[in-house]
């Protein structure tokens, strides 16, 4: 019986849904190749199989935990077959291929090794689609989504899933799918990759995967971002590998040619980069001259190494020797004890004209790598921030120096708040004394003057008395 053309998602049992898809996958390969000799049948391979299926399925009784074990093996044996036939599935029709590839994945998911046959199917959903060159893309985006919503957040499948998402979206001409999926990857990728227990070699070639797609998508920033991350997790046992040394040179180029990017700690503390020390002694000692030295050594180490000659970083030219005088002014600011940089000192170290002081300024201040503020009337640049772009013994001791001056400062300011404070104490307590006393002479004095009213009062009645009597 064959299956029809356009509907594969019918309701049975395994044995008949999967008895239809063979016979469907029987169908496509004779249509894709009506000249050339017939293939085996995959129906036919898979026939003996399906019948020792529908004999148990017709079984009424419930089945003992053995034999829903055999029922199990005898399905894996039929998928083994299906799953091997279904790249056909990709030369289907257009308004087919959801449907077919459904039909699979619910035959899988009723298997007991489903880990076993979903990432073979992940890997066909991300080779091209014969028959839509212009919608394959978008098809297989559309099934590979489902199949990773359905699955459990702590499956690890989902991780072979998501590995044939990105190199799905690679393959797309539209940059829609990848801006979609980047702000998922920046909510939830650290929880999937806990959730998925992954090793050190599946989270190296999961972030090695999501900076390929980006690179594609032209998000240089993030690409570098992820590259950098599967860099970390090499393992100090394989930094010298092959497959290191070329994670290694990647991600130390594009820091290298990227204008964003100033910070190169992450790089020289890396084991697989610093086995290039041996292994690429060029690309290295230029990182060097970048993580630490100044545009004179730049200068220099061009000079008896061409560009040309380090991956083609010719092309970059421009960046690099831009990037150099920024770093060189970010040093110059940093070592500067008075923390007042003269516009003069500037073009030296720069090797500009007078003219463009205050742009290579702003444009450092931009990447952000000083604070400050330029006087043109004193032709100077007033450091506030400074980032250090090596941080060893003399810096700590330059720090530590800040800190002590910082110290005193606050001592000097302690001990000024501390007198004040005794002095209006003092002043205080000999107001208040002066006030007491001032108080308790006025009381006796009031109580003087008050007898003496009361006594002149009394003679005062006594007179006008006296003189009322004498009257």
């Amino acid at each position: 019986m064959s299956l029809p053309s356009n509907t594969l998602l019918i309701e049975g049992t395994f044995s008949e849904l999967a008895d239809e898809f063979a016979q469907y996958i029987d169908s496509l390969r004779k249509s894709n190749e009506p000249t050339t000799p017939s293939p085996a049948s995959v129906h036919a391979d898979v026939s003996p199989g399906l019948q020792k299926l529908r004999e148990k399925e017709a079984d009424e009784e419930e089945p003992s935990d053995a034999e829903k074990e055999q029922i199990f093996k005898q399905r894996d044996e039929v998928l083994k077959k299906l799953v091997l036939s279904a790249p056909a599935l990709n030369s289907a029709p257009e308004k087919e291929i959801t449907a077919a590839y459904s039909l699979l994945i619910h035959l899988i998911r009723q298997s007991s090794s489903v880990d076993m046959f979903l990432p073979r199917i992940c890997t066909y959903l991300s080779k091209p689609f014969v028959s839509s060159p212009q919608h394959g893309a978008a098809l297989a985006l559309s099934i590979l989504s489902t199949v990773f919503n359905s699955l459990a957040p702590s499956n690890s499948v989902r991780y072979h899933v998501f590995l044939a998402i990105l190199a799905v979206i690679r393959t797309s001409s539209s940059n829609l799918a990848w801006d979609a999926l980047k702000t998922q990857l920046a909510n939830q990728l650290v929880g999937w990759i806990l959730e998925w227990d992954l090793d050190e070699e599946e989270t190296q070639k999961l972030h090695l995967a999501i900076s390929d797609a980006a690179k594609d998508a032209g998000d240089k920033e993030f690409s570098y971002t992820h590259l950098l991350a599967a860099l970390q997790a090499i393992p100090p046992a394989d930094a010298s590998a092959q497959e290191a040394r070329e994670i290694a040179q990647r991600a130390l180029t594009a820091a290298l040619v990227l204008p964003s990017v100033f910070d190169f700690t992450p790089l020289t503390a890396s084991d697989a980069i610093q086995a290039l020390r041996s292994s690429d002694a060029t690309l290295f000692e230029l990182l060097e001259v970048f993580a630490a030295d100044t545009l004179d050594a730049y200068e220099d180490f061009i000079a008896t190494t061409p560009l040309s000659s380090i991956h083609d970083l010719s092309s970059s030219a421009d960046i690099l020797k831009t990037k150099m005088r920024l770093l060189t002014l970010a040093s110059l600011a940093a070592s500067t004890p008075s923390r007042s940089l003269s516009y003069s000192s500037i073009v030296n170290a720069l090797r500009i004209e007078s003219a463009d002081v205050e742009k290579w300024v702003i444009d450092t201040i931009r990447a952000g790598l000083i604070e400050g503020k330029l006087s043109q009337l004193k032709g100077e640049f007033l450091v506030h921030r400074a980032t250090y772009r090596v941080f060893g013994e003399k810096q700590w001791a330059e720090v530590q120096g800040r800190l002590m001056v910082w110290r005193q400062s606050l001592e000097n300011v302690l001990d000024v708040v501390r007198a004040e404070r005794e002095k209006f104490v003092r002043e205080g307590i000999s107001g208040a004394q002066a006030t007491a006393h001032g108080n308790a002479g006025a009381f006796e004095g009031g109580q003087g003057r008050g007898g003496d009213r009361r006594r002149g009062g009394g003679r005062g009645q006594q007179r006008e008395m006296e003189l009322v009597s004498a009257d």
